[in-house]
């Protein structure tokens, strides 16, 4: 029969899972919408100059979300002490951050855009950079409930000014960048909020908790940095080496198929809080369970999705869009697989070991890369969503082989469900 902590468990998780879902319904209405107004070309800019800002942000957070959840979890020091060496550095990296962004998308960003878009959308960077530190106090605080709602209302924020520009006919790329920016204030102001509300403000700087926290933040930033690099890069490369009509088919593609993500995502934010708050040997059947439950949901939600997409695209985005449908395909069994490196490298996050993901996810990066010079002159996003799917896939297996290994589980346990995974859910609607 299944524990009441086993309930909460995956009741949190049915939590996160909801708002995201929420989250990317209102989503991929804004794409909708901004591909009606912008167009694959246009799409394709405000693809290429926002993934500059976006691919950043990981590498300037310095792990400090991670690193905060791990220390407030485990109780490596006060909380006063954490969130204060959190603050300062916020403070420090959004400023060198924002320099670096903006000089990056000056010498390598798309041509044609001046001085107030490039400004306006490196301001993108430490608003996201705050935002996403500052959640981790809420997830090593176990705090799901407000993690959640630091996530859906900036999206209502920006799907309302995306949508009243549209109807005003004044929503073009730099438009869209200006409500991205704005969005991301507010959630900012939103989550310091929380953060007062529930008594969990504080400047408080001790220096050997900063030193800590910073040692074990940039190995979790190097870890975050391929994750997010394996997943912007080919939006990167088809910048360089392809059209912006290209680009702009693929992105909506790519927003598509991140709908398969939500429960993964969901998985990854109640795992590692869950992880980094218990101990390693309570955790490993859990992960396992949590592993083979995601991949026989998404895998399911894959073949809807596909089967949904190939008869909506052209209708909702636009004839302009029907190459989006040939690069989904070829991105959704990546998409799928990567479930699986998702749920375990949340494991391995709590635990306070960000090398898992290094040692993994820089090879498949350096896959990525290769396939993207040698597949996108060939076939564009096609080539580009080979490629991905390629390095997901890797990831995915990559990241059973070493859990299998260092943890002493057999690897069909982390793939193939078992009768008992569903009694928790048997047995809730039982006792109704």
């Amino acid at each position: 029969m299944a524990t009441t902590n086993e309930w909460s468990y995956f009741k949190n998780i049915i939590s996160v899972f909801t708002t995201k879902v929420f989250v990317l319904s209102f989503g991929l209405i804004s794409t909708i919408i901004l591909a009606r107004a912008l167009g694959p070309e246009g799409r394709g800019f405000l693809a290429a100059i926002l993934i500059y800002p976006t691919l950043l942000v990981a590498l300037t957070e310095g792990g400090m979300r991670q690193s905060a959840v791990f220390f407030l979890g485990q109780k490596k020091a006060s909380d006063a002490k954490v969130i204060g060496a959190l603050f300062s550095y916020i403070i420090f990296a959004g400023l060198l951050g924002t320099v670096a962004v903006y000089i990056l998308m000056k010498w390598f960003g798309p041509e044609g855009f001046g001085d107030a878009m490039l400004l306006v959308a490196a301001a993108i960077l430490p608003l996201s950079l705050a935002v996403n530190a500052l959640k981790g106090i809420f997830l090593g605080k176990e705090k799901i409930k407000k993690f959640n709602q630091t996530t859906w209302i900036q999206k209502v924020f920006y799907l309302a000014g995306i949508a009243i520009l549209y109807f005003l006919d004044h929503l073009t790329v730099f438009s869209a960048v200006v409500v991205t920016t704005l969005a991301a204030l507010f959630n900012l102001f939103q989550a310091l909020y929380y953060l007062r509300q529930n008594h969990l403000f504080s400047f408080e700087l001790d220096y050997d908790v900063f030193k800590s926290m910073f040692k074990l933040g940039v190995v979790y930033a190097l870890a975050l940095f391929f994750i997010q690099a394996n997943y912007k890069v080919d939006i990167l490369f088809l910048s360089w080496l392809s059209t912006p009509e290209e680009l702009g088919n693929y992105a909506v593609a790519v927003q598509i198929g991140e709908l398969l993500w939500q429960l993964p995502a969901a998985v990854l934010v109640v795992l590692m809080s869950k992880s980094a708050n218990s101990d390693k040997n309570t955790i490993i059947n859990t992960v396992c369970k949590t592993s083979r439950l995601t991949l026989l949901v998404t895998s399911f939600s894959g073949i809807g999705l596909l089967i949904v997409s190939y008869f909506l695209i052209e209708p909702v985005f636009g004839a302009g869009f029907s190459l989006t449908f040939n690069m989904l395909l070829m991105l959704s069994l990546g998409l799928v697989l990567a479930s699986v490196f998702k749920s375990i490298n949340a494991y391995y996050a709590g635990q306070g070991n960000p090398y898992f993901t290094i040692y993994l996810m820089g090879a498949v990066v350096g896959i990525n890369v290769i396939l993207n010079i040698i597949l996108i002159p060939m076939y564009n996003g096609v080539g580009a969503a080979l490629a991905s799917t390629v390095s997901y896939s890797f990831s995915a297996f990559g990241a059973v082989a070493i859990f299998s290994h260092k943890e002493k589980v057999p690897m069909i346990d982390l793939l193939i469900c078992k009768r008992s995974d569903f009694l928790p859910l048997i047995n809730k609607i039982k006792k109704r």
